[in-house]
């Protein structure tokens, strides 16, 4: 019996070689898909980084523009008063601002004497909310000079609220006692703390603070404002 003829050798190098062309093809594909996705990644990156200089959260900025005592009173080395204090707060973000647990605190020689919470609110973006808080601060120990409090004669240094810290009012008190007057003025400081959240395109949420101190000089006889620096 006859035996069938071998197939040619050319027949087992094309299907070799046809092998080798579908697994090119199929590493071509897979080495476009990387590309491809590594253009999304580096794409979708530019566009957050981009947003985020766009919407990037700031805090407020805070200016104190009015100090004022309208009730002052002494009595036995002690004196009690009625703080008011007027401040801008701007939002510098494009979203809204919704502030929260903001709060104004006086103190005296260090420590605390009188504070009071600011009501919620929010402040559109771009906008700028005045805040005017008033509050009793209860009696509290200050060391002023009988002749002072009793309304003595005194010397009077009024201090813009841009100029010279109040400290430097103070600083004249060693001129006066040499003249046998009372020192012209009291210190006390204000703290105002904003603190809030803000919410970028509606999804992400930052939160915020801001503080603004300043040192205010007082009459001790009569509880004028003499001057204040923030």
């Amino acid at each position: 019996m006859a035996r069938s003829p071998e197939p040619p050798r050319y027949y087992a190098a094309a299907g070799t070689g046809a092998g080798y062309h579908r697994a090119s093809s199929s590493s071509s594909v897979v080495a476009s898909c990387v590309v491809a996705a590594l253009f999304i990644l580096l794409l979708a990156g530019g566009a957050a980084a981009a947003l985020f200089l766009l919407y990037r959260p700031q805090s407020p900025a805070i200016a104190v523009t009015a100090v004022q005592l309208p009730s002052f009173s002494t009595a036995n080395g002690t004196v009690a008063f009625t703080f008011q204090q007027l401040a801008s707060v701007r939002n510098p973000n494009r979203s809204p601002l919704a502030h929260y647990d903001s709060s104004l605190r006086v103190a005296y020689a260090g420590g605390e004497v009188g504070s009071m919470y600011i009501p919620a609110g929010r402040i559109d973006g771009g906008r700028t909310q005045y805040m005017a808080t008033s509050f009793t601060v209860p009696a509290f120990a200050v060391a002023v000079p009988a002749a002072a409090a009793a309304g003595g004669s005194q010397t009077i240094i009024t201090v813009p609220a841009s100029g010279p810290s109040p400290a430097a009012v103070v600083a004249g008190a060693a001129v006066a006692l040499q003249e046998g007057q009372a020192p012209p003025a009291m210190e006390v400081d204000s703290l105002l703390v904003v603190k809030g959240k803000v919410t970028i395109l509606g999804v992400f949420t930052h939160h915020v603070v801001a503080a603004k101190v300043c040192r205010i000089g007082v009459s001790p006889a009569d509880g004028r404002v003499l001057g204040f620096r923030c």
